[in-house]
């Protein structure tokens, strides 16, 4: 029941790790053997068509990376998901995108992105089908398809003060890209349930008392806390962190037939709502493009200190 809708153009593994997308920084730290996929500060903090076909991409890549053998040169054992911008990890789906197929009653337009969200999100909730763990570094907003794509990996980092939620509800839809599924298999149906149907924004440290927060930074450290974390250990805390989430994902599976059914019912869900919930999503539409003028930068780096983390009972 594959939905393909996207193209795929993967890099050369021998340009590794010079590839360049038009949305993603892509880097790798030999010290901890990751490589990290970070929204470039100039990229529109939501997610663009590019932007999912740039994501397909960088994965698409790194499986002919190691296809090709190459990671005998270039180790791999992380991938980081994070944001070069400044305050905004990501703020969710297209909402002009949403509004205009809505109103011009164009259910194809809005069936084809949710279609590419879920060849983004099920590639990442299944680690890619490579032999790496995969973490979210999440600092700032991180909302609604921001937070559905941070709940993919294997493991969750947060700044303090991040602010993480789906709050969908607010123009009477429903999070369809991997909310309810990932959530669920985080935290249960009924806290799943309760933050999905709440529409609360929930800061980082909420968030890992809940349990769907994995390590705590202090806020300004998340990229020196992630690296911290990766090198705690070395080789054998990686191999148990890879065996703890390849068990999650067995006896816990995120299926694609699971996650298309889903984003189908968000389809038809979105394309009945209100008028008044179009003007609302109109009206966020406007506020994303304020964002976009005011995340580009680098976030600021300070020495890690205070970190709170769970060890090995549940999370890593």
């Amino acid at each position: 029941m594959t939905k393909n809708v996207l193209t795929y153009n993967p890099r050369n593994p021998s340009e590794f790790p010079n590839w360049k997308f038009e949305h993603f920084d892509v880097e790798y730290d030999a010290e901890s053997q990751s490589v990290w996929m970070n929204y470039k500060a100039s990229s529109p903090p939501y997610y663009q068509l590019q932007t999912l076909t740039d994501m397909a991409d960088v994965r698409e890549s790194l499986r002919g990376l190691f296809e090709a053998g190459a990671t005998e040169v270039w180790p791999i054992r992380y991938f980081v998901h994070g944001s070069n911008r400044i305050g905004v990890f990501n703020l969710g789906g297209d909402l002009a995108t949403f509004s205009a197929a809505i109103r011009n009653h164009d259910r194809d337009t809005l069936l084809h992105y949710a279609y590419a969200c879920i060849d983004v999100i099920y590639g990442l909730a299944s680690s890619f089908e490579l032999p790496i763990v995969t973490v979210s570094a999440v600092h700032g907003q991180c909302l609604a398809g921001g937070f559905e794509s941070a709940l993919t990996a294997d493991f969750i980092i947060a700044e303090n003060g991040a602010k993480l939620g789906v709050p969908e509800v607010a123009f009477n839809t429903f999070p369809g890209m991997g909310a309810v599924t990932l959530l669920t298999r985080r935290l249960g149906t009924a806290q799943a349930h309760e933050i999905i149907s709440d529409g609360k924004v929930y800061s980082g440290a909420e968030m890992y008392e809940l349990g769907a927060v994995d390590v705590l930074a202090p806020d300004g450290c998340i990229r020196e806390q992630t690296k911290s974390w990766m090198l705690e250990g070395g080789k054998e805390r990686w191999s148990r962190r890879r065996a703890l989430a390849e068990a999650r994902r067995r006896f816990f599976p995120v299926t694609y037939e699971e996650l298309i059914r889903i984003t189908e019912l968000w389809t038809d869900c979105s394309y009945a709502i209100a008028e008044q919930d179009i003007r609302h999503m109109e009206r966020l539409v406007s506020a994303q493009k304020r964002m976009s003028s005011r995340s580009a930068g680098a976030p600021l780096e300070q020495p890690t200190t205070g970190a709170k983390k769970r060890e090995l009972s549940s999370h890593g």
